[in-house]
């Protein structure tokens, strides 16, 4: 296998926008990332990375232009399968709809692009090649967690992923009993995580604030040292706060979008 990141697990983030070159600048100066363009033959995708140089650089996720009519912007999140054709098949069996058939990309991967039951975009990613994936992770400027934001109950959302990817869905140990929809942690069963250990590598929440007007969704949740600091310079930067800072059980976060309207998450990074 090409990757130590375990089957199931978030293997790759990106972000598709109509203005690349104002995100691109937005990201690079928010969190401190280089940008490295792949080129006219692949529509100029840009690896996000931290580190200056190709030889230092550690991946964090990618960005590309739209499609062009597509409006807005949005993040979206892709998870590790041994046979994307495979796992396509299963997944439009479980009451999930195509958007983007497996397509293989160079000698680098297989990909293809789902909406889950509920209309939530995630993709499925097979690696074919040790240079694709996440080669940074749970770290200030990396991505810590990922979140599936649902107007409903989050563990009914998460069956399909669950039969899908060979997910365990785990509720908090001491639940809220006015809580009729508890957070609810995503862990993978098979292989080991980037740091060495069995993975929990996100849950599903709520909808909060702005996000009860969209549809459920994958957000990205980046590290950083100082969540209310990144968030005001997000502001500075042209972005906006769609949810302040606050202090949630798994420390603090805050809900932001790019000048674009892309939303992401920050928070304190992870251990």
């Amino acid at each position: 296998m090409p990757t130590s990141i375990p089957l199931g697990a978030p293997i790759w983030a990106d972000a598709v926008t109509p203005d690349l070159s104002g995100d691109v600048d937005f990201y690079m100066r928010l969190f401190n990332w280089a940008a490295f363009d792949s080129g006219e033959q692949f529509g100029h995708y840009t690896e996000l990375c931290l580190g200056t140089t190709v030889s230092e650089a550690r991946a964090v996720a990618g960005i590309a232009e739209s499609a062009s009519g597509q409006p807005g912007s949005s993040w979206g999140v892709a998870f590790h399968v041994s046979d994307c054709v495979r796992s396509a098949a299963e997944a439009e069996k479980l009451g999930a709809a195509i958007t983007s058939h497996p397509i293989r990309v160079g000698d680098d991967l297989v990909y293809a692009a789902l909406r889950d039951p509920d209309g939530g975009a995630f993709g499925l990613f097979e690696p074919l090649s040790d240079k694709v994936g996440f080669t940074a992770r749970n770290e200030p400027g990396a991505i810590v967690w990922f979140e599936y934001v649902y107007d409903g109950a989050p563990v009914e959302a998460m069956q399909f992923y669950s039969e899908l990817l060979n997910w365990t869905l785990k509720a908090p140990e001491q639940e809220d009993p006015e809580q009729d929809a508890p957070y609810v942690g995503l862990w993978t069963n098979e292989g080991h995580a980037i740091a060495g250990h069995h993975v929990e590598f996100g849950g599903a929440r709520m909808a909060l604030g702005p996000e009860l007007k969209m549809k459920p969704h994958w957000t990205v949740c980046f590290g950083t040292d100082s969540v209310d600091l990144t968030a005001a310079k997000a502001v500075d930067l042209g972005g906006s706060v769609a949810v302040a800072p606050v202090d949630d059980p798994g420390g603090r976060m805050a809900v932001l979008t790019s000048p674009t309207g892309a939303f992401f998450t920050v928070m304190d990074a992870r251990e």
